[in-house]
């Protein structure tokens, strides 16, 4: 394994653990199922069971993403400084953590993710009225992956009382924040800045921040977004504001789960609305003027 001089490995090194950390989480899950107590009937069945089969898929959930994604990039991040601590501070500088963060980058970063929900929404109507009825059976087996999708979040994103709330906000927002936003802008984005350019790794960690979720119906809604945190990441250069993005938006997706359900049946179809598309427009012109504020904020 060849490094190079500012410690970053090569492009391909990369991609290399990209691709084995991929591989090893799409299982990790599974295996985790089969070994805790309610596991094997989630694996076998994962929209039923009681109680403690949903305790048994946010156990197996969690436990993937610290142990396949947030674990191994510390370790890796470590071997890179050549720290013994992967919690050292050289370790975690290497990732993009910072010792102080500003607050105009936090707050102007979750503005502009705020603002591009109308456009993301809108993506995903599009594709549902359009897209995936032209496709025929690969279309409709797209539309079916999303419902089961849906409804496993539904179980997972179901709380009974304030400490299930805690706990689903853990295993659903927070969890995936810091070991994805580790990843794929810590670790992986930045390691791509001398080989493909910033603007050029923006957009690719986009891409397979997208494919990683595995869900071709939001592949165009997570790589627009993917894109939009990796431009604040570059432009702030502290992992903390794309970690606080990250963390807003599932946060907002819960509370909207819990309010409104999940995708229903049938599209509402909003995009046949001219005041939507004005809303639509509304929003991008708010986007533009908080990623003006965000880089005046990073300057």
């Amino acid at each position: 394994m060849v490094l190079l001089q500012d410690n970053r490995p090569s492009f391909l090194f990369s991609v290399f653990v990209l691709l084995a950390l991929m591989a090893f989480y799409a299982v990790a899950g599974s295996v985790l199922l089969m070994v805790i107590p309610g596991g094997m009937t989630a694996f076998y069945d994962p929209v039923e069971g009681s109680s403690q089969v949903v305790s048994a898929m946010r156990f197996s959930q969690v436990a993937a993403q610290v142990l396949v994604l947030g674990l191994p990039v510390l370790l890796l991040a470590a071997m890179h400084t050549r720290e013994l601590a992967p919690l050292s501070w050289k370790s975690l500088e290497f990732l993009g953590v910072s010792r102080s963060v500003s607050w105009r980058q936090l707050v102007f970063g979750v503005l502009g993710m705020i603002s591009l929900q109308p456009l993301l929404y809108s993506v995903i109507e599009l594709q549902d009225f359009f897209l995936w009825p032209a496709l025929g059976a690969a279309g409709a087996e797209v539309i079916e992956s999303r419902k089961l999708l849906d409804v496993m979040i539904d179980r997972l994103a179901g709380a009974h009382s304030i400490g299930e709330a805690a706990v689903v906000s853990v295993v659903l927002a927070f969890t995936p924040a810091l070991c994805e936003e580790l990843l794929f802008r810590g670790y992986l984005q930045q390691n791509w800045y001398r080989s493909l350019s910033p603007s050029g790794s923006v957009l690719f960690t986009g891409f397979v921040f997208a494919v990683f979720h595995l869900s071709v119906a939001n592949l165009v809604p997570l790589m627009i977004l993917g894109w939009y945190i990796g431009y604040i990441f570059m432009k702030s250069g502290n992992l903390a504001v794309p970690f606080s993005v990250h963390l807003f938006n599932n946060l907002a997706a819960l509370v909207v789960l819990h309010a409104f359900g999940s995708s229903p049946e049938e599209p509402y179809g909003l995009i046949f609305s001219f005041w939507w598309w004005v809303a639509v427009a509304g929003g991008l012109l708010l986007f533009l003027f908080f990623i003006r504020r965000f880089r005046t904020a990073c300057s």
